[in-house]
C-alpha cells in the first residue's frame, strides 16, 4: 500500500502564506511538496475543491504535475466530490463536472478516479441545523435513483478506460452507496471491469443513526472489490434525550475503527493501492504526519507480523 494525503494540506502552509497566487508559482510549491516528501508521504490525493478547479485552464494542472514530478510525488487519486447524478435539477451539471474531473485526472497523471453518488450539503448556515438534518439513506432510496446513477455512469466509465483510469465509489454516508452493500448494488448496475470500490469507513461510522452490523462488516464485504481507499476516524457518544449518535473526528488509531485490523484484512484481500489520509483532530499538519507514521508501522511491522502467524488455508482446520 502506498501513503498519500489530500491537495489541500498538502497546499495549506503556502496558500495561507501567498494566497491564491501560490499556486501559480510552481518554485513556492516546490519547498512544501518536497517537506511532506522527506516525511514519507508518497503521493497526493486530488479533490475538485481545488481552488477555482473548475475556472482554471487544463494547462494549470499539467504544470503542478510537472512539479510533482520533479518532487517525486504521484498523484495517487483524483477525487470527485458528492455528484448528484440522481437529483433532476443536479443531473446535468454534475455529470458535465464528471467529465471535467477526468480531463483534469488524466492531466494529473493518476489511475483512480474516486467518486461518490450523493445529495448536495444543505446550503444553511445555522450548525445546530446542518449537524441534526436527517441524512440521505441508500436502504430507502427508490431502485429508479440507483438505475439513473448506474445510466449515466456507465458511458462515463468507459471514458475512463480509454483514458486508462479505474472509477472506485466511495462507501459514503447521504448517498446512495452509504453502506457495503449499496456500494455493491451501484457497482453491479454499472457493470464494467474498471470499476471498484473505497471502502472508507469513517464516513460509514459517523452517522446520527444505529448501524446493524459493524464496520467489520462493511470491510469484509468490500475487501476484494478495493481500489482505492480513503481512511479516517471518529469518536461518538448516544444522546438518549433526541435519540441519535454525536461523533467528532479524531487520530487515525483513536477512534471506533481498528485500522491496524482493517488493513490486514484488506491486505489479505490483495489490495495494494493508494491509502489517502482524510482524517485527524488538532494540529491538522501533525496528523497527516501520524498517519504516515502509524501507518508506516502497520505495514512494515503489523501486517508482517499477524500473517506470519495465520497458517494457509491448507493447513487450517
Amino acid at each position: 500500500m502506498k501513503l498519500a494525503i489530500g491537495s489541500g494540506v498538502a497546499f495549506r502552509a503556502p496558500l495561507l502564506q501567498h494566497g491564491r497566487a501560490a499556486l501559480d508559482e510552481p518554485g513556492r510549491l516546490r519547498s512544501h511538496l518536497a517537506w511532506w516528501k522527506k516525511q514519507g508521504v508518497e503521493g497526493i490525493v486530488f479533490y475538485d475543491n481545488y481552488p477555482d478547479f473548475y475556472q482554471r485552464p487544463i494547462e494549470h494542472f499539467r504544470v503542478l504535475k510537472t512539479v510533482l514530478d520533479e518532487v517525486g510525488l504521484p498523484v495517487g487519486a483524483f477525487n470527485a466530490l458528492r455528484k448528484s447524478l440522481f437529483v433532476p435539477e443536479l443531473a446535468d451539471l454534475d455529470e458535465k463536472q464528471l467529465y471535467r474531473c477526468l480531463e483534469v485526472a488524466v492531466a494529473l497523471g493518476t489511475t483512480i478516479l474516486d467518486l461518490s453518488v450523493n445529495v448536495p450539503l444543505p446550503s444553511q448556515r445555522d450548525a445546530q441545523t446542518a449537524a441534526t438534518r436527517q441524512l440521505f439513506r441508500g436502504d430507502y432510496a427508490p431502485a429508479e435513483f440507483y438505475e439513473e446513477a448506474a445510466r449515466r455512469l456507465k458511458p462515463f466509465v468507459r471514458a475512463c478506460a480509454q483514458a486508462g483510469l479505474e472509477l472506485s465509489l466511495e462507501l459514503h454516508d447521504d448517498g446512495l452507496q452509504d453502506t457495503a452493500d449499496n456500494c455493491l448494488r451501484l457497482l453491479h448496475l454499472i457493470d464494467e471491469p474498471n470499476v471498484g470500490v473505497n471502502p472508507d469507513l469513517g464516513n460509514w461510522a459517523r452517522v446520527h443513526y444505529e448501524h446493524l452490523d459493524t464496520w467489520r462488516d462493511q470491510v469484509g464485504k468490500l475487501a476484494a472489490k478495493t481500489n482505492y481507499w480513503e481512511v479516517k476516524n471518529y469518536r461518538s457518544i448516544y444522546l438518549p434525550s433526541e435519540h441519535r449518535y454525536q461523533s467528532w473526528p479524531t487520530l487515525l488509531d483513536e477512534g471506533m475503527i481498528d485500522f491496524r485490523e482493517a488493513a490486514t484484512i484488506l491486505w489479505q484481500a490483495g489490495f495494494r493501492g493508494w491509502v489517502g489520509n482524510e482524517g485527524g483532530a488538532g494540529d491538522y499538519v501533525r496528523a497527516q504526519l501520524h498517519f504516515i507514521e502509524y501507518f508506516r508501522w502497520i505495514l512494515d511491522e503489523w501486517i508482517p507480523t499477524a500473517l506470519s502467524e495465520i497458517p494457509p488455508p491448507s493447513e487450517r482446520g
